[in-house]
């Protein structure tokens, strides 16, 4: 219970709002992270068979990502750009 209460007296302290605009509209800002060389070396040669560039092929599977989980409109889905 006391750290739930933390929580909330912490969210309201730093400003937080839990806002009704969809994720994808929310997220403006540039998104960078770090992958371990093998991995990156992995996500290559998936965006080479795919014939795509690393940034796409991530973008892409962050869009199907929200479409899963219901977080697209079908206009938003048209207004996620991949390319």
């Amino acid at each position: 219970m006391n750290f739930e209460q933390n929580l909330e007296e912490k969210g309201e302290k730093s400003g937080f709002e839990k806002s009704s605009m969809p994720k994808h509209k929310q997220l403006i800002k540039m998104l960078t992270f770090r992958v371990v060389p093998a991995y990156y070396k992995e996500i290559e040669k998936v965006a080479e068979h795919k014939k795509m560039s690393v940034s796409k092929l991530i973008r892409s599977y962050i869009k199907e990502g929200m479409k899963r989980d219901n977080e697209l409109t079908n206009q938003e889905d048209k207004d996620f750009r991949v390319e």
